[in-house]
């Protein structure tokens, strides 16, 4: 248990007195007259401390008798619940007595995601990575928490991210992501570590899909960490690799797509997102991964990189130069991990930079027809051959 801070020990006279602030006082939480007892406990609660060790603390301090320590336990407890019911102090083990059963390990792109909640929450498509026998460091797992409550506390922060989608404030200990268009997920909490996971639901029978996009969010922060990076692209297999069309919504990414399925016979392996990212022999390969927007496409293979195409919508179809930083930025452009601060920026086009130095990336304008399939078709196999 630890205090929260957005309570804060004052003096109304000689009387001491826990004041609200910031978050809880949005949230109308109500201030409180404290005795002696309760200031010598809300000071030890400046680290965090089990239940126990606040009764023994208060034993010693008061020189409580063997024979009056239950009735003083009591009292303790209940001094204890109220303040956890309040919100003024944060009991970090409630989580944990919740015993959320785990539903599946996954490896993806060699993280360990653990999922755990009740198995109506959770997409079919998690079980295509399944994998209960892969193991990874510490740095390298993340545990994802699926409940159905309401945060216990809503926590202040500052606020770095706001647009109609989410939101994201940072606080001491975490992230949390608001989603202000949800109607099941209420909030989404990740630690800077991107190793715990908290994802807090209002219903279990219709959260599925935000639970599915919540995640997404999640994992997507843990890659990043490790230099793994989502553009925003669809893929096919061409030469027993990933070649990646990148374009906006609406560009024409699926319809190229189509058209080198119907006209070269080649599949996707991605309809709307691929994970890039550096193998342990140096080369770049797209990982497996299952959100794939609303195409329903996706593999948990990895495919070293072919190359991207650059789409651009023209009626005439051509391959413009672009110069080594345009390329990179261009990528970057494309990638949607976090960037929420330039730490994550910069680590977003220095392997933009990577990707273009080491991989081709044709800049296509064109049309939709076959003949812009056939065209760039060419580009490539004489650039790749």
């Amino acid at each position: 248990m630890i205090r929260n801070n957005d309570f804060t020990l004052e003096y109304i006279g000689d009387t001491p007195c826990l004041l609200t602030h910031g978050q809880s006082a949005a949230d109308r939480k109500k201030s409180l007259f404290l005795n002696d007892t309760g200031v010598f406990i809300w000071n030890l609660l400046s680290k965090d401390l089990t239940i126990e060790e606040i009764f023994d603390s208060c034993y010693e301090h008061f020189e409580i008798d063997e024979a009056d320590r239950p009735d003083a336990k009591r009292s303790i407890q209940s001094f204890m619940d109220s303040l956890c019911y309040s919100g003024m102090v944060i009991d970090t083990d409630f989580y944990k007595k919740l015993k959320l059963k785990k539903y599946v390990s996954m490896n993806i792109a060699g993280i360990c995601v653990n999922l755990f909640g009740k198995e109506e929450l959770f997409d079919d498509s998690f079980m295509s990575f399944a994998d209960d026998e892969y193991t990874c460091s510490a740095d390298k797992t993340q545990n994802i928490y699926v409940y159905h409550i309401a945060p216990v506390i809503h926590k202040s922060g500052e606020l770095i991210i706001r647009d109609k989608e989410v939101s994201v404030i940072k606080t001491c200990d975490k992230y949390i992501l608001i989603f202000p268009l949800w109607e099941h997920v209420d909030e989404l909490h990740i630690s800077p570590d991107g190793q715990k996971v908290s994802v807090f639901v209002k219903d279990t029978d219709n959260a599925k899909e935000e639970v599915f996009w919540a995640i997404r969010h999640a994992f997507l922060y843990m890659a990043r960490i490790h230099n793994l990076f989502a553009i925003h692209s669809v893929s096919v297999e061409y030469d027993h690799k990933a070649l990646l069309f990148s374009a906006g919504s609406g560009i024409g990414k699926s319809t190229h797509a189509a058209l080198w399925n119907r006209l070269y016979g080649v599949r996707q392996i991605n309809g709307d997102l691929n994970l890039l990212g550096k193998g342990d022999d140096g080369k770049i390969y797209a990982y497996g991964m299952p959100w794939c927007g609303t195409s329903g496409i996706y593999d948990a293979k990895d495919y070293e990189l072919k190359g991207i195409v650059l789409l651009r919508q023209d009626p005439k179809n051509f391959v413009s130069h672009l110069q080594p930083e345009a390329k990179a930025l261009a990528i970057m452009n494309r990638i949607i991990s976090p960037m929420w601060n330039s730490e994550m920026s910069l680590s977003v086009i220095r392997f933009a930079q990577e990707v273009s130095a080491d991989y081709p990336v044709w800049n296509y304008s064109c049309n939709t027809s076959d003949d812009a399939a056939a065209f760039i078709k060419s580009q490539i196999d004489s650039t790749t051959a």
